[in-house]
């Protein structure tokens, strides 16, 4: 566009003054607009863009470049997802396995409690002056031979909560409750062969195995008790007991008791938390 540009401007300049300007002139002027402008051209002229730079060849590999981002991600996603499906079915046959379980303690449970309501019944049937004290003068004796070894902690506070059970046992004896001073025995007795039991296993068993009472035994949280699933400390948390809450005693494995509580929860709680409970009027203050 200069280069015609400076033509016709030569062009006029010929035309208004011919007479003084000669051929020879002309070309050289010409040619030196014709120079100065591919100078021109050149330096304004944008340099040519490499081979493979154009803009629709960088367009093309930046899609092709988020193309292969966005499949690195979906397939990051799928790994992901399949990761969370694996988590979540193996969460899905634990809590089935552990439905499971809870269902087959419970049935123990019940199946012991079934147990224990007949036993109680044959005591009440069989409760005269005689049984109650030929079963009180058993447990006392079995509870003296007991203290020939020195008790440990926990120990100690079990043969309390025995001996609280046994004071009971006399004083309904002495009032004429055959039936109760009875239910009282046997619920000492129990407490009395759960620290046999376990003394005997720590020294030839080291694995501690549940053992089930022949009678239950009505307790009550002696302070705020953890219930956990199974025996332990590190074992998972059901909920807490309140202080006074009442529970009654299933089962127990070394010393831990197997509890069922007033509202139908099941679960396991460390015997020192607990204690016996007894009727009003019958408590004979042994803590």
């Amino acid at each position: 566009m200069q280069l015609l540009r400076q033509v016709l401007r030569l062009y006029r300049y010929l035309k208004m003054w011919p007479e003084k300007i000669s051929a020879q002139v002309v070309v050289v002027l010409i040619g030196v607009n014709i120079a100065a402008c591919s100078h021109i051209q050149k330096v304004h002229s944008p340099a040519p863009e490499p081979a493979g730079n154009f803009p629709l060849a960088r367009e093309v590999a930046q899609f092709e470049f988020g193309c292969s981002n966005l499949r690195a991600e979906r397939e990051a996603q799928q790994q992901e997802i399949q990761r969370l499906q694996k988590l979540l079915a193996e969460k899905e046959a634990y809590i089935r396995s552990q439905e499971v379980r809870q269902q087959d303690q419970q049935k123990a449970l019940q199946e012991t409690s079934n147990r224990a309501a007949h036993a109680q019944v044959r005591l009440r049937r069989l409760a005269t002056r005689p049984a109650a004290a030929s079963t009180i003068a058993e447990v006392e004796m079995v509870m003296e031979n007991l203290k020939s070894s020195p008790f440990t902690g926990s120990e100690l506070i079990l043969q309390n909560q025995a001996q609280r059970l046994l004071d009971a046992a006399v004083s309904a004896y002495e009032g004429d409750n055959y039936a109760a001073a009875m239910d009282y025995a046997s619920q000492a007795r129990e407490f009395i062969n759960m620290m046999k039991n376990n003394r005997a296993r720590k020294v030839s068993d080291a694995h501690q195995v549940t053992v089930l009472f022949q009678m239950p035994i009505p307790l009550r949280a002696s302070a705020d008790s953890k219930l956990r699933e199974k025996p332990g400390l590190k074992a998972p948390i059901l909920g807490v007991l309140k202080k006074e809450s009442a529970m009654t005693a299933e089962a127990y494995r070394g010393e831990w008791l197997q509890i069922l509580t007033a509202d139908g929860r099941s679960g396991w709680i460390f015997s020192t938390l607990v204690e016996a409970q007894v009727a009003k009027g019958i408590d004979m203050g042994v803590k």
